[in-house]
């Protein structure tokens, strides 16, 4: 079974330019031994940005987003100030929420469209509607093997579904619960859907003073 691996920023002492490097506690500096993923279609979309969501720097600003890269979904979000609430402890916190645009059909999500071949073998980026993302690319690629009619080998590389009676390749499409933030036209193609911002949708609080 392969581990991955994270190089973390602990915040303590200076940077070469004297700057005090407390802000920078908990960031991801290196994943798997690099500074960037490789998997998406553009530099920005393989961006490693943020912590790994389990702490922040002291005295957090109502003004920053909060970053994190979320390993199941191989890429960087980040959260922003929504309203300082009391938590069940009776200790204020900041309150930040995941935006309605992280996931939408957009020029900044570009990078993670899924890349297809046309049929005069040129590529082009194929962009799922709002509110759906693809997760076809974070899924560890194996080799299978499959057999023509006339009985020729062919081995072929594709993304598996494994744990079932047997592999097989499926596109891994992503989305908020109950379809929260998506375009209408996914909403409405599957009944039972009730999205609700205040139960569905991600968030993080943070005690300013301490992260």
């Amino acid at each position: 079974m392969a581990y991955d691996t994270f190089l973390i920023n602990n915040g303590v002492g200076t940077d070469a330019d004297g700057v005090d490097r407390i802000n920078q506690v908990g960031r991801i500096t290196r994943f798997n031994h690099s500074t960037s993923l490789s998997i998406w279609f553009d530099p920005y979309a393989n961006m490693v940005n943020g912590t790994d969501s389990t702490l922040w720097h002291p005295n957090a600003r109502k003004d920053e987003r909060i970053y994190a890269f979320i390993r199941d979904i191989c890429r960087s979000v980040y959260l922003t100030f929504n309203e300082t609430r009391r938590n069940f402890v009776g200790v204020d916190v900041y309150h930040y929420t995941l935006p309605q645009t992280i996931f939408s059909n957009s020029t900044e999500n570009r990078g993670f469209c899924m890349n297809s071949t046309t049929a005069n073998k040129s590529h082009e980026l194929n962009c799922l509607p709002s509110g759906l993302f693809t997760q076809t690319p974070c899924q560890h690629c194996e080799p299978i093997v499959l057999f023509s009619i006339k009985k020729q080998l062919i081995s072929i590389t594709a993304h598996l579904v494994t744990g079932l009676a047997a592999d097989i390749p499926l596109p891994f499409i992503a989305s908020n619960p109950h379809f929260l933030d998506a375009d209408p036209t996914v909403l409405y193609a599957v009944e039972g859907m009730h999205p609700d911002d205040a139960i569905h949708r991600s968030f993080g609080d943070l005690e300013p003073m301490t992260g």
